[in-house]
């Protein structure tokens, strides 16, 4: 990537390029794994479709309806005009938000650059860096909140970049601000790094004090007013939340780990290219504020117990900054390493992206769309693990989905309880006991099994009075296209 000085290289068309090819690429992601990753996934696409669609759906009361309602259901909306309603085609509707705005927080990571006096490369670097890195390659192919909210942080940020930011840009700061938190609660933190940086770049208590006022005014309009509108109560989804994180009793079905996780586990969702390049810019100062955005940030997510790898996305775009500035340096030096480091981002990143995409619960939501499309869908059905089938969405109004937690290997007697008055039981096959087969009677059939690439294989039964999906021969199937 050379400087703005060579003009015979086109590279006004750089950033346009990096944006449409990669949209396109998460786009493509969508479509061609359809599946949810661990069930926050497919709670966006039922509390959209509820809204869209009067889909029979109650969510989660320490959600905030407002990522489902304002950007995702209208897509839906659409999609039912246009005669799109099977369960593949409202989840791909579903990622489109996502994908939206995971590909104007690169433009927008690039507008920081350029706000910050950067050379023009580095910007360029840097904003193809986090392009093609994968949490926001790989969570903007899904219907995943925080793409989004990390959206609205980086908006902030370029806002108070600006040379002579004032009171009307603060204040819209803080507003995207409060809009990020107002996506998922956890981003409400970040308020914190945003002031700093503020402070920092205007040296401006007055601004400061702007910025907070705007996110307080965005969390009365966002949060307050909306949840007044959307739960028939001011703030509830946040009280409610609030109340769930202090009550350890009710954390008993998430994975707690201590609070130095992100930093024991920094190359497995910074990746070594991007920690690799930082550390070799860290002598330039001008790294250390973005290396400090991104320190902070995961610090205050880590006084959460739970944690995951794509809870500090935010954490990307200014880690992204920072190893730009280490290929700046290593350019000079040794170009062909410089080069190397830059490209090698591309691979490692598709890479990592599919690596997640096919463990995705492709397998059993394929499973449970070849159920649906049956002559005689199956009324009242059993799933282990009902989210990683795609819960009731699949399936025609008033079709009952029944629950049966994992467990390997499943308890038989635990089984045949659950799928008392079913029509169809759908289990993960490194779960299902030995002998189900026989234990499940003559009143019950087995269909086969189903894996599509990495995601884990399922077998499913129906009663012996229906017919097993189309394709399903007893035996290990393949994918099946669905609806």
């Amino acid at each position: 990537m050379a400087d703005a000085a060579a003009p015979r290289l086109p590279w006004r068309w750089f950033l346009p390029a990096l944006l449409l090819s990669t949209a396109a690429l998460k786009l493509a992601f969508a479509a061609a794994y359809p599946g949810f990753q661990s069930g926050d996934d497919l709670e966006i696409v039922e509390a959209a479709a509820r809204t869209a669609l009067g889909f029979p759906y109650e969510p989660w009361n320490i959600r905030s309806l407002f990522h489902p309602i304002v950007f995702v259901a209208p897509f839906l909306t659409l999609g039912n005009a246009l005669g799109l309603h099977g369960a593949r085609a409202l989840v791909f509707l579903a990622t489109i938000p996502t994908t939206l705005f995971s590909t104007a927080g690169i433009w927008l990571l690039w507008r920081l650059t350029w706000e910050l006096g950067w050379e023009p490369a580095v910007g360029r670097a840097a904003a193809f860096l986090y392009a093609v890195h994968t949490l926001p390659l790989a969570y903007g192919s899904m219907p995943y909140p925080r793409p989004i909210s990390t959206a609205f942080l980086l908006l902030a940020f370029v806002l108070l970049a600006r040379e002579g930011a004032g009171t009307g840009a603060s204040i819209v700061a803080g507003l995207a601000a409060a809009a990020a938190m107002a996506v998922r609660w956890s981003e409400g933190v970040l308020l914190l790094p945003l002031l700093g940086f503020v402070a920092w770049r205007t040296r401006s208590i007055a601004l400061s004090v702007r910025v907070a006022a705007g996110f307080a005014a965005g969390l009365v309009l966002f949060v307050g007013v909306f949840d007044r509108l959307t739960w028939g109560v001011p703030f509830a989804s946040l009280l409610a939340f609030e109340r769930f994180g202090a009550d350890p009793a009710a954390h008993g079905v998430f994975p707690h780990r201590p609070w130095y996780w992100y930093a024991t586990n920094v190359l497995g969702w910074a990746g070594p290219l991007l920690v690799v390049l930082t550390l070799v810019g860290i002598r330039d100062r001008r790294a250390r504020v973005p290396l400090l955005l991104a320190m902070s940030a995961v610090v205050l997510l880590s006084f959460s117990p739970m944690k995951q790898p794509r809870y500090v996305q935010a954490a990307i775009p200014f880690l992204a900054m920072a190893a730009a500035l280490g290929w700046k340096r290593l350019r000079p030096s040794v170009p062909a390493l410089a080069a190397v480091l830059l490209a090698a981002a591309l691979p490692l990143g598709l890479e990592r992206t599919l690596h997640l995409l096919e463990h995705k619960s492709l397998s059993a939501f394929a499973g449970a769309r070849d159920l649906a499309a049956g002559a005689k869908p199956p009324r009242v059905i059993l799933f282990e693990q009902t989210w990683a089938w795609g819960d009731a969405l699949p399936f025609p109004p008033g079709t009952t989905v029944r629950d049966l937690p994992p467990k390997t290997p499943l308890a038989t007697d635990a089984v045949l309880a659950a799928a008392a008055g079913a029509e169809a039981l759908g289990l993960y096959a490194q779960d299902a006991p030995a002998g189900l087969d026989a234990a499940l009677g003559p009143s019950w059939k087995p269909c086969g099994s189903l894996r599509i690439g990495s995601s884990p294989e399922v077998r499913v039964f129906l009663r012996t009075d229906r017919e097993c999906p189309s394709g399903w021969s007893g035996g290990v199937s393949g994918a099946r296209p669905g609806s």
